[in-house]
């Protein structure tokens, strides 16, 4: 007897009230995609057009910017996966976003020969070892070195500060300035970038402000995927030459615990691929696109 999935998908908007939940789901499944982080999906939801359904052990967020049938593969326990899918399957030709190797197999292994499936390198999250990070040994950090010492000779003083609510509207002032700056760059991460500052602590985020020679010059904003893993979300400089530099002193400034630094994608962008690619990443994590055939 076919299982009737009608009443399963009920898509609505992110709320801050769901974080709990949302989290929960996504730490018990070991998705640790920062995608996924609920801080990153609140932030985005207005320019990916992100909504969200959210079942006992599983939740699927549609991404109305990618169009009417894009979806972020579900996140949740392979029941949930299966239910949400087949609910999808039963009016729709979905196309699923943001998945892991884990979730090729799993498409492969739960329906075969239903998929098509297109590696996507621009979403290739960069994992860089936090350790490593601050210590720059040997001649694989050679260049990388050079420039952190760069950034740190702009100022004769450098001050630190941890972002709070009280101080994120100062993080929002570089936004702006940031962006006055590069009329040429697309808009949507500092409106995110905004979002994320102004619930920064509802969404339990935590980053850093720079002042370089007593005027702030930089700020990091992010979250914990987990407590050994930091998703750098947001990253303004207003001096280029300063950027390796602010980057090595979050790492310093992290919590112990933390090992892993996720600095997201690099979009296919040139220069800023070899930009990350300059910092010596330990891992990328490869990114998938599944679309129903």
């Amino acid at each position: 007897m076919k299982t009737d999935f009608s009443n399963t998908l009920r898509f609505l908007p992110l709320e801050l009230e769901q974080i709990q939940q949302v989290e929960d789901i996504r730490k018990s499944s070991g998705n640790t995609l920062y995608v996924y982080s609920f801080p990153s999906l609140f932030a985005w939801q207005a320019d990916e057009e992100y909504s969200i359904c959210i079942i006992d052990d599983a939740f699927i967020v549609k991404n109305g910017a990618e169009g009417d049938n894009a979806y972020l593969f579900p996140c949740g326990t392979d029941r949930g996966k299966r239910e949400l899918i087949d609910a999808l399957l039963e009016s729709e030709a979905p196309v699923f976003y943001a998945m892991r190797d884990e979730d090729k197999s799993f498409l492969e292994k739960e329906y075969p020969q239903r998929f098509s499936f297109d590696e996507c390198r621009d979403e290739f999250p960069y994992l860089y070892d936090r350790e490593a990070q601050l210590a720059l040994s040997g001649k694989d950090y050679k260049s990388l070195r050079h420039q952190i010492n760069l950034g740190k000779a702009v100022a004769d003083v450098w001050q630190e500060e941890t972002l709070t609510d009280e101080n994120a509207h100062r993080a929002i002032a570089l936004n702006e300035r940031w962006l006055s700056e590069r009329s040429y760059i697309n808009a949507a991460d500092t409106r995110a970038a905004e979002t994320a500052l102004n619930n920064f602590s509802a969404l339990s985020m935590w980053g850093m402000l720079f002042k370089a020679d007593g005027k702030d010059i930089a700020y990091v904003a992010g979250a914990f995927v987990t407590p050994e893993i930091f998703d750098v979300s947001f990253c303004k400089v207003l001096d280029n030459r300063c950027d390796c530099y602010i980057k090595w002193a979050l790492y310093r400034a992290l919590p112990k615990e933390v090992k892993i630094v996720d600095s997201e994608e690099d979009l296919g962008l040139e220069g800023l691929r070899k930009h990350k690619l300059l910092r010596r990443p330990k891992e990328l994590t490869r990114i998938w696109k599944g679309i129903y055939i």
